[in-house]
């Protein structure tokens, strides 16, 4: 247990600018009411979709109970991983509580907002702000992130194809 506090010291998502950079209070995820669009075909298990409706793209992955989403927030400055479970993992709605997902032994820890019981599917969880090159980097060249390590509630999430996605997110977003 102290090996992972320290290793939880050590490391950590630069989250300080980008939540200055966005509000702490609007949710980056698409609302129920937003319009989504496929966008292409699906790129090695993931789906890139157009949101008509606020001007941007995002990327979802789904992979048995857990499903992994990203995109940028509504004014591009800060991007978001979101990662949820249709697990019982113990998330209260609305609530802000630390997150910490490993990528290849790197941990990352950022401030989440967990969602639960508004999500399609039964899925809960939450989502990470951030403008952390080596996060972004280690999600598109990593192939497997374990969200929550060493709890109860932990659960891998399969990153194959997360390079490609992104970079068919990003063609998205530019057109």
């Amino acid at each position: 247990m102290r090996k992972y506090m320290t290793r939880i010291a050590a490391t950590s998502v630069a989250l300080s600018t980008a939540m200055a950079a966005y509000a702490q209070d609007q949710s980056p995820l698409p609302k129920a009411s937003d319009v989504l669009v496929r966008y292409g075909d699906d790129v090695e298990g993931w789906t890139v979709y157009a949101n008509q409706t606020r001007g941007d793209c995002l990327i979802v992955h789904s992979d048995g109970p857990s499903s992994v989403q990203m995109g940028v927030t509504a004014n591009r400055e800060v991007g978001y991983l979101g990662v949820f479970t249709k697990e019982d993992i113990g998330l209260q709605n609305g609530t802000k509580s630390d997150i910490f997902v490993s990528i290849d032994g790197h941990l990352y820890r950022g401030v989440a907002t967990s969602t639960s019981g508004e999500l399609k599917g039964g899925y809960s969880g939450g989502y990470i702000l951030t403008d952390d090159p080596k996060f972004k980097r280690d999600v598109a060249k990593k192939y497997k992130m374990t969200v929550f390590p060493e709890t109860k509630g932990a659960f891998v999430v399969d990153l194959k194809g997360t390079y490609k996605a992104m970079a068919m997110g990003h063609k998205c977003l530019t057109q």
